[in-house]
């Protein structure tokens, strides 16, 4: 039996492409990679073209921890699951990388076993908890740690 994941329904996918491709790759394989330039070494999030730091085009991907912080979040409704026993709120949460280099690497996620308000504080120590979108895709999300 699939542990149940607090997420929204119906989510469109995202928008797969070359520049973050290998992100939602990597989490399928249990994995966070996220972008470090090859000029600088500063790793960024959401990937991009080009280096906040120097503006190098160079880039590569980077295994790092899984792990992290939560430096913000909210709860957001969700009215497709309004008939549901639990909550029918969902996180959206800011996580800080642990093992990046260059400015604190944050990314936009959720907190799949985090269903009330009372779940999630900032501060919180999260890892890594790939949620599958697609054939070999997932979305890096987050489970809380002890």
């Amino acid at each position: 039996m699939t542990e149940a994941v607090n997420r929204p329904a119906g989510m469109p996918d995202p928008v797969v492409a070359p520049v973050n491709e290998g992100m939602w790759r990597a989490a399928a394989a249990g994995r966070l990679d996220v972008q470090r330039c090859a000029s600088c070494g500063a790793h960024r999030y959401p990937p991009t073209e080009g280096c906040y730091r120097c503006s190098s085009p160079e880039w590569e991907w980077s295994t790092v921890p899984g792990t992290g912080t939560v430096y913000s979040y909210i709860w957001v409704p969700d009215r497709t699951r309004a008939a549901e026993p639990r909550p029918a709120v969902y996180n959206v949460a800011v996580v800080t990388l642990d093992g990046t280099e260059g400015d604190p690497v944050r990314i936009l996620s959720n907190v799949v076993d985090a269903w009330t308000q009372d779940d999630l504080q900032v501060g919180q120590r999260v890892g890594l908890a790939p949620v599958t979108f697609g054939d070999g895709l997932a979305l890096p999300c987050f489970r809380m740690l002890a």
